[in-house]
């Protein structure tokens, strides 16, 4: 069962551990069809309407009881994942009976007492005591002289250390609960015990510890919430574990006797009762917990606004690139959430990088857990092609003379240096034997072919296991990663960038990988269950599943000219693939601004929270048709200049104007080979080589040459990629594969 937060806990270490899953703030039906999904089982995301806030006519419960019956709603999670032995209930007494008149029970267990009249005269509170697997709720309403009526929901519970949906866990796995400052983990999966810190913000603009909660410093600032709410500014900060992830809650808080007793904690006036979940960049492959600390928690653009802000260890890219478990940890995250807070009016998303990618392929899976996405620095998805990098930049480092930067750019479609930049970041998540990229302490632990070969091996497809499985014979994750027909360069020569024979000898030269990660002569093939896997899953962002009944509001500062790898395109690579899934991208705003100077952070959230406000309060159901009535008229395509000067303009390549001038876009490596705007074809399928295809006349030798390059012919991208599938289903749940 989950373990509660005692007085004695308070800005210290306490004796009863805390670590327990979470789950979603917005929810669908109970009992919805489980499908055959990608290793396990799939909720179909049809009809999925969020519930906490957001959507607006959402519930995630059967259809209201009869009058004449009671009714039981469940608040916390969907009733088939609830976790940690508690959930959070509201109970309805049939017309003419009151809740005096009501008895509810778990598995036959009386447990009214853990409930209280809320202001509507319904039953709400957290019942406890759930045993692991299926436990009955029920309520029995009595009344003089008619017959008792009941209902019941099944709640299906699951161990506070997980996993629900995303199987099993992690191996090798290191604790960071001593070095995120939350004492020695209680057990193998590295729970902590729960604390809670407070902190203030000063009259002079920094945050110091709050010692005593119940104390006012004399440098104590105020400020005021956007709902005019002028309170002190202090934060609570609540700490904890649930799953394997520490996270932490900032919300503004003004403590009193009652208040600092956990068991009597009710938020105060200066939360907004609205939820930013921050997710962290990277694109990591690391097999341990995690760190933070209790003043990463204290975001003052949120607030100071009244919001409450939440991070996660887990919500950080950079620890591993794998949006199943990120969801899933945030599915918990939110049940926590509930189950402490309330149900919040709505949850919106914040982060860039590797922080986009997560709030957007979370969204397309596990609908209902964001209500609007903030997404900066836009990526897709965590599948980039930037492997791709590391061989080209091969090719040109061995020969210098040939491959000046106006071809490298040519054939890169990026600006001067951005390939350079992706080989020397993120192409090693592609290494089995990057042990730094592992950050295993004990490095006995990591993958060496000779010396260790069953060892942890430093992949993103290693951390993806549970989707892509396992390939039987060599017992390594499968691999999406092909490059197999791809024409590096073919835009380049077409236009005279780049000569025949350069073209010949770069597709001749560029080579592949090994199953370890190492550039080899041969191209690489991808495994064909990887690919199926990928896209059915929604590892790779179709655009699809949740995405189109969300507010997108991108932001980026623009980066293309320096050679940092948060290039431009990218965000209309999110917007075709939102096109093709859904014919139509109005629900996607995106604001380009300057690398320095003028910020869109603030504007941003002011930007979201009208809008999903608006879409809150309309009683309607949840639809892209209802998100894009509501709006703002601040919430369309624009760029700003160094002075904070908008000019609405929409990016697109060909595009006149000041935007286009200013921030003008680039490309990808498989673009300029002739890839869709989509750019999501992992594997292409293959046509033969045409001389027709070809501005260039080559001959007769290079001809030859080519068509030994390429054996079985060239990309055809005219066709979906070799496994590309349409998403499987949302809240699919996954086994160990092979």
């Amino acid at each position: 069962m989950k373990h509660t937060l005692d007085s004695a806990s308070i800005a210290q270490p306490h004796a009863r551990p805390h670590s327990r899953h979470l789950h979603l703030l917005s929810f669908a039906l109970a009992g919805a069809a489980m499908l055959a999904g990608c290793g396990g089982s799939s909720d179909n995301g049809s009809g999925f309407a969020p519930i906490f806030g957001g959507g607006g006519g959402g519930n995630n419960n059967p259809p209201p009881a009869q009058l004449d019956k009671p009714s039981i709603a469940l608040l916390s999670s969907k009733p088939q994942y609830v976790s940690g032995g508690d959930a959070l209930v509201e109970v309805k007494a049939p017309q003419g009976s009151s809740t005096s008149q009501l008895t509810v029970a778990l598995n036959g267990k009386t447990v009214t007492e853990q409930l209280s009249a809320d202001d509507t005269g319904k039953l709400r509170g957290v019942i406890k005591g759930l045993t692991e697997g299926e436990n009955t709720l029920s309520v029995t309403a009595s009344a003089q002289g008619r017959s008792a009526s009941e209902a019941k929901l099944v709640l299906t519970n699951y161990a506070q250390t997980g996993p629900i949906l995303a199987g099993p866990l992690l191996a090798p796995y290191e604790c960071r609960t001593v070095e995120s400052n939350m004492g020695a983990p209680l057990d193998a999966n590295c729970s902590a015990t729960r604390r809670l810190d407070y902190f203030y913000r000063t009259a002079a603009g920094s945050f110091k510890p709050l010692a005593d909660p119940l104390s006012r410093p004399t440098d104590l600032a105020e400020t005021t919430t956007i709902e005019g709410k002028k309170v002190p500014y202090i934060v609570r900060v609540d700490s904890g574990t649930v799953g394997r992830t520490i996270y932490r809650i900032g919300v503004l808080d003004e403590p009193t006797a009652d208040s600092v007793d956990p068991a009597k904690y009710k938020p105060s006036a200066g939360w907004n009762h609205r939820l930013v979940v921050s997710f962290g960049g990277g694109a990591g492959t690391q097999y341990n917990q995690g760190v933070n600390q209790a003043t990463d928690a204290l975001a003052d653009l949120q607030l100071s606004r009244g919001f409450a802000y939440m991070i996660s260890t887990e919500l950080v890219n950079g620890q591993r690139g794998n949006a199943v478990l990120q969801g899933e940890t945030l599915m918990m995250l939110k049940e926590l959430f509930v189950e402490t807070y309330g149900v919040p009016k709505w949850t919106a998303g914040s982060g860039g990088s590797g922080g986009a990618i997560q709030q957007l392929v979370i969204t397309q899976i596990y609908p209902g857990l964001l209500d609007g996405l903030q997404p900066s620095l836009t990526f897709p998805d965590g599948s980039l092609h930037v492997a791709d990098c590391r061989l080209l930049e091969n090719v040109y480092k061995a020969d210098l003379a040939t491959w000046t930067n106006p071809k490298r750019a040519a054939v890169d479609g990026f600006t001067n240096g951005t390939c350079r930049a992706w080989d020397l970041s993120f192409v090693n998540t592609i290494v089995a034997t990057n042990a730094a990229g592992c950050a295993l302490k004990d490095t006995t632990k990591v993958y060496d072919p000779i010396n260790n070969p069953k060892g942890a091996r430093c992949t993103t497809a290693d951390m993806r296991t549970n989707v892509v499985g396992r390939d039987p014979a060599t017992g390594f994750a499968r691999s999406p990663l092909d490059n197999v027909g791809l024409q590096y360069g073919l835009e380049a020569v077409n236009k005279g960038a780049i000569s025949a024979e350069e073209f010949v000898l770069l597709n001749e030269k560029v080579g592949g990988y090994d199953k370890d990660g190492n550039p080899v002569p041969k191209r690489t093939v991808g495994d064909p269950l990887a690919l199926q896997r990928a896209y059915e899953s929604g590892l790779v962002n179709s655009g699809g599943g949740g995405l189109a009944q969300v507010p997108i509001l991108h932001s980026r500062t623009y980066n293309d000219a320096s050679g940092d790898i948060h290039s431009h395109e990218r965000d209309l690579v999110v917007r075709a693939r939102l096109q093709r899934a859904n014919g139509r991208t109005d629900n996607q705003v995106i604001w380009v601004g300057p690398r320095t100077g003028y910020p869109l952070a603030s504007l941003s959230l002011d930007v979201m929270t009208a809008w999903l406000d608006g879409i809150t309060d309309d009683p309607a159901p949840l639809s892209i048709d209802k998100v894009v009535a509501h709006k703002p008229g601040t919430a369309t395509d624009a760029c700003f200049d160094v002075n904070g000067t908008r000019f609405n303009e929409s990016p697109a390549y060909g595009a006149t104007g000041i935007c286009s001038a200013l921030y003008p876009l680039h490309g990808e490596p498989r673009q300029q080979a002739g890839a869709p705007a989509t750019n999501d074809i992992s594997k292409c399928q293959l046509k033969p080589l045409a001389a027709a295809d070809y501005v260039p006349t080559f001959t007769p030798l290079q001809w030859t040459r080519l068509n030994t390059v390429f054996p079985d012919g060239v990309c055809d991208w005219s066709k979906p990629g070799v496994g590309q599938v349409a998403l499987k289903g949302t809240y699919q749940k996954y086994g160990e594969l092979n």
